[in-house]
């Protein structure tokens, strides 16, 4: 796997993680301030991330010396 497709990846299991996050501190009655951005960090690592690296990184052209054959 290429360093972008890792740090996708990374990427949205860190949003997931703030998303759980923002749930429980929202259950556990946690100030809504925290909730928010937790909320809004989640939406960052989950969608616009991953897409700027998709967009500029991923789809870039391979280094024809990294292609073996």
């Amino acid at each position: 796997m290429t360093i972008p497709t890792v740090l996708g990846i990374a990427s949205i299991f860190i949003g997931f993680l703030c998303i759980a996050g923002a749930f429980a501190s929202y259950m556990y009655k946690k100030p809504v301030a925290l909730s928010v951005v937790l909320g809004i960090a989640a939406l960052i690592f989950v969608t616009v991330l991953p897409v700027f690296l998709a967009v500029f990184f991923a789809t870039a052209p391979a280094d024809p010396r990294s292609i073996s054959g």
